[in-house]
């Protein structure tokens, strides 16, 4: 409903929105075997065909963007003034998860990121593990997730760049779904200067990556790669579901909500860094 009501206002169409979203054999319990990624594709082609909008979020991303380069210098001089600024920049990275249209709007980014960073910690042996593959990577790739959060990213891939210097493609979606960043968004808080940019090629809006739905350019890019990082819950949600990939995916997401909690025995709003 809050995506819904920013493509439309019209009360009779979000009424019929609900009324369709509501059949769906998801919500009915009627199918458990599916992935969230694929549940809001599905709500959001229903919002699509309702309403006709096929990207309602397109300004709040530019918003969540701008919000985000703001704060983009104070970032890296936290970065560069930390003892530890691989460490830092990780952190920051996943910290970035927060800045997201289905949380609370962030009116000053840093300001969550100074707290966020106070009150949590996250696990050393995962962070020295996530170091070591940086360091052993030649070819990287880096799935990418909401809009202002890509800036923290582009700040750690510099740091990678800087420090180890592998090839790194960072992947977009392709079909805008909710605030996750397309390649139109990337290239606007300059992705492209410090990686090659491109789309997962998947032809649907899907909050997530499905391999076998990617592009053969970006399966083949994953295939060959030496390590992979997967930033947000939809990158989490379906790639932990891919099997091929185990052993060279390393996760970067905040636990925004409960299940994350559960697999990770974390508290809400910790900062999560897995290996597979």
């Amino acid at each position: 409903m809050k995506v819904a009501r920013l493509a439309t206002e019209d009360e009779s169409q979000l009424r019929e929105l609900m009324r369709e979203v509501l059949k769906s054999p998801y919500l009915s319990g009627e199918r458990w075997a599916v992935s969230p990624p694929e549940v809001i594709r599905d709500v959001w082609l229903k919002i699509y065909e309702v309403t006709g909008e096929a990207d309602p979020v397109k300004p709040v991303k530019a918003q969540q963007n701008r919000k985000a380069l703001q704060a983009y210098p104070v970032a890296k001089e936290l970065v560069s003034k930390s003892p530890d600024p691989l460490l830092q920049a990780v952190k920051l990275a996943a910290i970035g998860n927060s800045m997201d249209l289905m949380g609370d709007a962030k009116e000053e980014p840093m300001r969550e990121i100074n707290e966020t960073l106070s009150k949590f910690v996250v696990d050393s042996g995962a962070v020295e593990e996530l170091k070591e593959r940086i360091a052993k990577a030649r070819r990287l790739v880096y799935l990418g997730d909401n809009c202002g959060e890509i800036v923290f990213d582009r700040l750690f891939i510099e740091l990678i760049r800087e420090t180890h210097d592998p090839d790194v493609t960072f992947v977009t979606r392709t079909i805008p779904i909710l605030d996750d960043a397309t390649l139109q968004d990337a290239l606007k808080v300059g992705m492209d200067q410090v990686a090659q940019a491109m789309e997962n090629g998947i032809s649907e809006p899907l909050p997530g990556t499905i391999l076998e739905k990617a592009s053969p350019e970006v399966r083949g890019l994953i295939e060959e790669s030496d390590l992979v990082i997967s930033k947000g819950g939809g990158n989490h949600d379906t790639l932990t579901e891919e099997e091929s990939l185990s052993g060279k995916v390393s996760y970067l997401v905040q636990a925004k909500c409960h299940p994350y909690c559960t697999i990770y025995q974390l508290p809400l709003g910790a900062l999560i860094v897995h290996n597979s």
